[in-house]
C-alpha cells in the first residue's frame, strides 16, 4: 500500500526534463544582425564564442522564463534561458561563428557552429523605417535593446550639427542641420530641445521635418553601423558681417531599456519591463565667416540676397478718376525673400498714391526661402487722360555671379476716363479705409426719478428686492472670484485676452514714432497670450509647437497658421523697415486673431 502511494504521488508531481541542447540562431534585423544562443532549461557560466569577423554593438542581454503547467495530473515545468548579441559584420561574404558552451548543473553544453552570409556594415535588406517607428512611438521594445543600468555612453548616442556653409555674403542662406546617430541596442523614443537657441546676428526659419517625423537610415562610421536621422533643421540669414557664432544647444533625449529579470506579473504591470532613461547631449557652437557685400551698393539696392524675377499688373481692367486702382508687383525667386523692402514707384503727378500692402507666399526647405512676394499699390487717378507708369526698377545682389543685378518691369501705359464719383466720394472713402476709428453717437444723459424711497410703499419694496437680490448676485460673483484668485492658471487664462490687448495698445503708441519697439511688443503679444490660456512652457514657444497647439485643441488650420504667420512677421519684421499701414494692418490683424481664439477658448 506505501508502495501504491509513492507511486500516484510521483505521477501527480512528475516534472518532465527535456533533453538540454543550446542552440544557435542569427537574424537579419536591416543593417546589423541579432545572435542568440538558447537553451532549455536554467543555465549558467555562459561562454560565447569568437568574434574574430564581428563588432559586437550589444550584448550579451540574459533573459530567462520559467514555467510549469499541470495536464493529467502531471506538472511540466519548462524553462529557457537566451543570451542575445547584436553584432555588426567587419566584411561581407560567408562567416562561421563558432560554438558557445554553458554550464547546466554539472554539465557542459555546447552549441553547433552556424555560417550564414553576411553583408559588412549594412544588410541587403536594411530599411530605415523601423528605426522610425520605434523612434516615433516609443513603445517598440524587443530584445536588442540596452537592459537596465546600462549606460548610454556619447558613442552609443551622439548629435551633430553641419552647415551648408562656413563662409558665406551678408544675408545669404545657410542650412543648419541636427543629426543623431545611436547604435543598434539603444532604444531611443524621444528627442526634443532643452532651450531655444538664441541665433544672434541672424534670421532664422525652421524647416518642418516631413511628416513631424524622423527619418533614420543606416551609416557606417570608422566600422560601426549607426541609424542616423534628421532632428532639426533651420535657415539662417546673417544680418552683420563679421565672425558669427552659432550657439551651442543641447538635447533632452529619451532612450528605453529593459529589465528581462522581472516576473511576468511584475512585467504586466511595469509596462512590459521597460523604463525611460534621461540622457542629455549637447551640441558644441559654430563658427560662420560672414563677408560684407561689396562697395560700393547701388542707390536702390533693397537689402535683397538671392535670385529673383519682378513682374508688374495692374489689378484694375479699366482706370476712371476717383476710382481706387490697384498695381500689383511681384518678386519670384529663392532668397532672403522675407526682408525685401517694396520698390519706389513714380506715379504721374495727376495721381494720389498710397503706401504698399505685402502679401508673402514663400517655403522653408533644404534649398532655402522660395516663393513670392507681392506689393499691392492703391492709387487714384484725378483727372482723364493717357499716363505712364514707368517701368519698377529692383536691384538684388546674386550669388551666383557676386555682383549687383537690376531688373524691371514692364512700362504701363493707362488710359483714364472719366468716372462717376466726386473729389469727396474718393476722400471719404479713402478715409474709412486707412482708419480703423468708428463714429460714436453720443446722446445727452438723462436722469429720471421714478420713485420714492418711502417705507411702506411700492417704490420701496421695489427697491429692496433689487438689493437684495443684487446682494446674493454679488455674493455668487464674489465666491467664483475667490475660487478662481486660488487658481493661479485660471487667472492667467482669464486675463488671458484682455493683457495680450493692453499689449497691442502699447505697441499702437509705438506706430507715429516709427519705434523699432512695435514689433517686439506685438509679438509678446501674441506668444504671452498662447503661454497664459494653455499653460505651455516658455522654452516650448516655437511656431510649429503653437501650430500643433492650436489644432489639437480644435481650432481650424487657417487660425492656427494666421496665428503662427503673424508671430513670424513680427520677427522678420525686426530687421526691415516699413510702412505706418504696414504696422497699423498687422495690429489690426493680431487683434483679430487674438479675439478669434479667446471667444473659442469661452466655448
Amino acid at each position: 500500500m506505501k508502495r501504491i502511494l509513492v507511486f500516484i504521488f510521483a505521477t501527480l508531481f512528475l516534472v518532465q526534463i527535456k533533453a538540454q541542447t543550446l542552440n544557435a540562431s542569427i537574424d537579419d534585423v536591416g543593417g546589423y544582425y541579432r545572435l542568440t544562443f538558447t537553451i532549455n532549461s536554467q543555465a549558467s557560466d555562459f561562454n560565447p564564442p569568437s568574434f574574430a569577423d564581428l563588432e559586437i554593438l550589444s550584448g550579451p542581454n540574459l533573459s530567462s522564463f520559467s514555467n510549469i503547467q499541470i495536464t493529467n495530473r502531471q506538472a511540466v515545468r519548462s524553462s529557457t534561458t537566451s543570451y542575445t548579441y547584436i553584432v555588426s559584420a567587419k566584411k561581407s561574404g560567408k562567416l562561421t561563428i563558432g560554438s558557445a558552451s554553458v554550464k547546466v548543473g554539472n554539465r557542459i553544453i555546447r552549441s553547433k557552429p552556424i555560417t550564414f552570409n553576411a553583408q559588412a556594415g549594412s544588410s541587403s535588406n536594411a530599411n530605415g523605417n523601423s528605426a522610425n517607428q520605434s523612434h516615433a512611438n516609443g513603445n517598440s521594445i524587443d530584445n536588442s535593446v540596452q537592459q537596465t543600468g546600462t549606460p548610454v555612453t556619447n558613442r552609443d548616442l551622439f548629435i551633430d550639427a553641419t552647415t551648408s556653409h562656413t563662409q558665406v555674403n551678408e544675408q545669404e542662406a545657410i542650412l543648419l542641420t541636427y543629426n543623431i546617430h545611436y547604435r543598434a541596442g539603444v532604444g531611443l523614443a524621444n528627442t526634443q530641445l532643452s532651450v531655444i537657441p538664441d541665433f544672434k546676428g541672424f534670421i532664422s526659419q525652421e524647416i518642418p521635418l516631413a511628416g513631424n517625423q524622423i527619418q533614420t537610415n543606416l551609416e557606417q562610421r570608422n566600422g560601426t553601423t549607426y541609424r542616423t536621422g534628421t532632428i532639426l533643421q533651420y535657415l539662417l540669414f546673417p544680418q552683420q558681417s563679421g565672425k558669427l557664432t552659432i550657439p551651442s544647444i543641447t538635447f533632452d533625449c529619451t532612450v528605453v531599456q529593459q529589465n528581462n529579470h522581472l516576473s511576468l506579473a511584475d512585467a504586466f504591470f511595469n509596462g512590459g519591463g521597460s523604463i525611460g532613461v534621461k540622457v542629455q547631449r549637447r551640441v558644441p557652437e559654430k563658427t560662420i565667416q560672414v563677408k560684407p557685400l561689396p562697395q560700393p551698393r547701388p542707390a536702390n539696392f533693397s537689402g535683397a540676397v538671392g535670385k529673383f524675377s519682378i513682374s508688374g499688373k495692374l489689378l484694375n481692367p479699366s482706370i476712371k478718376t476717383n476710382d481706387i486702382a490697384t498695381y500689383r508687383i511681384t518678386i519670384n525667386g529663392s532668397g532672403n525673400l522675407k526682408l525685401i523692402t517694396p520698390p519706389s514707384i513714380a506715379f504721374p503727378s495727376d495721381f494720389d498714391s498710397y503706401d504698399a500692402k505685402t502679401n508673402e507666399h514663400t517655403k522653408a526647405t533644404t534649398d532655402g526661402l522660395t516663393g513670392r512676394i507681392t506689393f499691392d499699390y492703391n492709387f487714384v487717378a484725378r483727372n482723364t487722360g493717357k499716363y505712364e507708369i514707368p517701368a519698377v526698377k529692383f536691384t538684388y545682389f546674386d550669388l551666383e555671379s557676386q555682383s549687383y543685378k537690376t531688373i524691371q518691369t514692364e512700362g504701363i501705359h493707362l488710359n483714364v476716363t472719366q468716372g462717376e464719383r466726386s473729389n469727396a466720394d474718393i476722400d471719404r472713402q479713402l478715409a474709412l479705409l486707412h482708419s480703423d476709428i468708428k463714429d460714436i453717437h453720443a446722446t445727452d444723459k438723462q436722469h429720471f426719478l421714478s420713485a420714492i424711497y418711502k417705507w411702506g410703499t411700492l417704490s420701496f419694496w421695489l427697491i429692496n428686492a433689487i438689493l437684495v437680490i443684487s446682494f446674493a448676485m454679488l455674493m455668487a460673483f464674489f465666491s467664483k472670484y475667490m475660487k478662481k484668485q486660488s487658481n493661479h492658471l485660471e487667472i492667467r487664462r482669464t486675463k488671458a485676452g484682455k493683457t495680450a490687448l493692453q499689449k497691442l495698445e502699447l505697441a499702437e503708441q509705438t506706430i507715429k514714432a516709427n519705434d523699432s519697439k512695435f514689433y517686439t511688443l506685438v509679438s509678446q503679444a501674441l506668444t504671452n497670450f498662447i503661454f497664459d490660456n494653455f499653460n505651455i512652457e516658455q522654452a516650448d514657444l516655437n511656431a510649429s509647437t503653437i501650430q500643433s497647439l492650436l489644432l489639437e485643441n480644435g481650432f481650424a488650420a487657417d487660425v492656427a497658421e494666421n496665428f503662427v504667420k503673424l508671430i513670424q512677421t513680427c520677427e522678420f519684421a525686426q530687421y526691415a523697415p516699413s510702412a505706418e499701414t504696414q504696422r497699423i494692418e498687422l495690429l489690426s490683424d493680431a487683434r483679430k486673431s487674438i479675439n478669434t481664439i479667446q471667444q473659442g477658448i469661452k466655448k
